[in-house]
């Protein structure tokens, strides 16, 4: 008996999307990521085991600096540090790695 082998190409459109990478600060507990214009959260969340946080957000934010990106201790140690006029990276859904 013979058995064929059907290969099936898949052929990946580019989805494109926003990529916010930040190298976080040991003492930094918290990330918080913000829509300067509408003043929405769009992350809020504990520092990675690695140190690095990495966010996926709209595609809209890789053409306008309207971010602002801010780090935090939970028991108020240390000052905040925000920055200000953050643009996204341009990133290809279907090939990022957004491993932390």
């Amino acid at each position: 008996m013979i058995k064929s082998m059907l290969t099936k190409v898949i052929n990946l459109e580019p989805r494109y999307l926003g990529l916010i990478s930040v190298d976080m600060d040991l003492d930094a507990e918290r990330i918080i990521i913000m829509d300067r214009i509408s003043g929405s959260i769009l992350n809020n969340t504990l520092r990675p085991q690695s140190g690095i946080s990495k966010t996926i957000v709209s595609k809209n934010y890789t053409t306008l600096n309207n971010i602002i990106v801010g780090i935090v201790d939970d028991n108020m140690t240390y000052n905040c540090k925000f920055i200000d006029g953050i643009q996204a990276e341009l990133v290809d859904a279907n090939t990022v790695d957004i491993s932390q």
